[in-house]
């Protein structure tokens, strides 16, 4: 399993995008010591905890591009509540919503299927024809589980096909997209299209292999791509081996083809790097293909894109790891793929197939709604957080954390939220300080945004609702960060 941490983490929500699209601005007027946060038809005064105060005068951050929300569960006012109802953008941490209305629709035992189908004649373990390949959109297909799926055929008796084999994703709807418009960077495994059946998050394995003796480095990918040709623009070095190394471009060049540049050292060996390369149903019969010849299977024809026709017999069905195991690794890891592949499954489910955005947006608005959290102003885009355009308040926010609070799945739902100096996201805050172990938090980090929501059992025993939110260009280089944990040790304090 430690070798798909690597593929979670490069598939990490704290990633840069450097478009200029973004549509928040920054002020500069002078920090501002009071915030009227309206509850109840009550009014009450809040500050800003003084050492945030201080952060904020230090790096010339207005304090109105900042929202915090506290509350202790077990009291009905907040401890804190600074522009609570400013709707801001959340970045990974729109994938609470997405999760949460995910265990609410679909349960915690939800799992999705894969499946294969035959066209044609079945005699002595030779299929005289198609063999087709169904997916409803497993957002963990990955390499163990795919090979098992095809292990499965073998062990089922089916030995050799004659015909194609027929890539059906019919269940998500074919809408375009384009991977390249959020960032400009359509190779990045992030910005992997969707797809009902995905292998390993739609990513290929490419070998990097340094030669001493001729001084070049080879790029072999994972699975085979046929006819893959490149230009290799990789500088050789001898150097220690640096991680600047492991980014390297791929680029079109003006021919069509592929540039891959960057710089690569011996003393790195042998290594991976994931991008997203292929179509979904190239990547998905390229998989296929390699592990079908591995476990000694014969292929006669190629791939063809198509659907599930009557007549056609179920073979074959996989079942993937339940929605409460998958909610760990997508918020844990910040699992932009996975959670757009969740939201498009809400869809389908909620509205019937094909799955779209519009019916996922409208499944997850139609949850919180039915739980009295008010829906007026929130942008879901794709349900990952991963956009220049979702919005939702700390207000609204806190009103989705407390709600799964006191639902009857928050131990799934809460236990899918990084565990602070432990694992996920915060793995390394907070790991030799008090707040260790004390706080479940989900984290988002953007270009110009930065923001963390979660549960906190601070030092005095109270179960503490925390949301901070915060946008503007001053937010990188770690000021973003050091606000936040401000704000979360004075929390653990009260």
């Amino acid at each position: 399993m430690g070798f798909y941490c690597l593929f979670l983490l490069l598939l990490s929500g704290t990633l840069n995008g450097k478009t200029k699209a973004l549509a928040i601005t920054e002020t500069h007027e002078p920090v501002l010591a009071q915030n009227y946060f309206i509850d109840n038809g009550q009014s009450t005064v809040k500050l800003l905890p003084k050492p945030v105060m201080s952060l904020l005068k230090k790096y010339k951050i207005s304090s109105k591009n900042i929202s915090v929300y506290v509350r202790d569960l077990n009291s009905p006012r907040p401890l804190l509540a600074y522009n609570v109802n400013v709707s801001r953008s959340p970045a990974s941490t729109m994938k609470l919503l997405t999760t949460y209305a995910a265990l609410k629709i679909l349960s915690p035992s939800y799992s999705w299927r894969t499946e294969a189908w035959v066209r044609g004649e079945m005699t002595a373990g030779v299929l005289t024809g198609d063999l087709i390949l169904k997916g409803y959109g497993d957002p963990f297909l990955v390499y163990e589980n795919y090979a098992k799926f095809i292990r499965g055929l073998r062990e089922k008796g089916l030995k050799s096909i004659q015909g194609n084999v027929i890539i059906d994703n019919s269940y998500f709807s074919n809408h375009r997209f384009d991977p390249g418009a959020f960032d400009h960077q359509p190779f990045k495994v992030y910005n992997a299209v969707p797809s009902a059946l995905m292998f390993n998050f739609q990513s290929t394995r490419f070998l990097l292999s340094p030669h001493e003796a001729d001084e070049q480095v080879t790029v072999t990918p994972y699975p085979d791509i046929p006819n893959f040709k490149f230009n290799n623009e990789i500088e050789y070095l001898t150097t220690k081996c640096r991680r600047s190394h492991y980014r390297l471009h791929f680029s079109y060049d003006n021919e069509k083809g592929v540039t891959i540049r960057g710089k690569y050292s011996l003393q790195c060996g042998q290594k991976f790097v994931l991008r997203s390369f292929s179509k979904p149903e190239e990547h998905a019969f390229n998989a296929f293909r390699a592990f079908w010849k591995e476990q000694g299977g014969i292929l006669k024809g190629s791939l063809q894109v198509g659907t599930v026709q009557t007549g056609d017999r179920k073979w074959h069905t996989f079942s993937s790891s339940t929605l409460g195991e998958q909610v760990r690794i997508i918020n844990k890891w910040s699992n932009n793929v996975m959670t757009r592949q969740v939201l498009l499954t809400l869809g389908a489910k909620k509205f019937g197939e094909p799955a779209t955005l519009e019916k996922g947006r409208k499944a997850v608005l139609d949850t919180l709604a039915t739980h009295q959290i008010n829906t007026d102003g929130i942008i879901i885009d794709n349900g990952s957080g991963l956009s220049r355009i979702s919005r939702i308040s700390a207000r609204q926010m806190a009103k989705v954390l407390e709600t799964a609070y006191r639902d009857p799945y928050m131990p799934e739902f809460m236990a899918s939220l990084s565990l602070a100096g432990l694992d996920g996201t915060l793995v390394s805050r907070f790991r030799h300080d008090d707040l260790r172990g004390r706080s479940h938090l989900k984290t988002g980090t953007l270009r110009h945004v930065t923001a963390i929501s979660g549960y906190m059992l601070n030092r005095k025993g109270k179960r503490l609702v925390i949301v901070i939110q915060h946008n503007g260009k001053k937010v990188g280089a770690g000021r973003g960060t050091k606000i936040q944990n401000a704000l979360l040790k004075w929390s653990f304090e009260q």
